[in-house]
């Protein structure tokens, strides 16, 4: 189970470098230590366990992108069209990503 952590202090104005790459060295450690445990079915549970955690990683992470594209046709007051064409998707992907996000804001 993943823990939510809040929102960590922002170095400066621009933290996602740092953050990305820490993310990535994380991963890296993780997926080292999952390769290097001895018994097969301990190394097998923790692969599983492992990829539960990216499935909940890249779930938040649409949850995200929806809410940052929201945010976008929101501050510039875009149709779908352009908003689609802004974010390089069609009119009607831009609408299924503003919809899930306001339908998570419902909730």
């Amino acid at each position: 189970m993943l823990m939510d952590v809040g929102n960590p202090p922002v170095d400066g104005e621009d933290d996602y470098t740092p953050a990305a790459e820490a993310f990535t060295q994380g991963w890296k450690r993780l997926l080292s230590a999952v390769r290097a445990t001895p018994d097969p079915q301990r190394h097998f549970d923790r692969a599983t366990e492992t990829g539960q955690m990216l499935a909940e990683l890249i779930s938040e992470n649409a949850d995200e992108r929806a809410a940052a594209a929201v945010r976008i046709q929101d501050a510039e007051s875009l149709s779908l069209t352009v908003l689609g064409k802004r974010t390089r998707m069609t009119k009607q992907a831009a609408g299924r990503l503003v919809g899930r996000s306001r339908r998570r804001k419902e909730q």
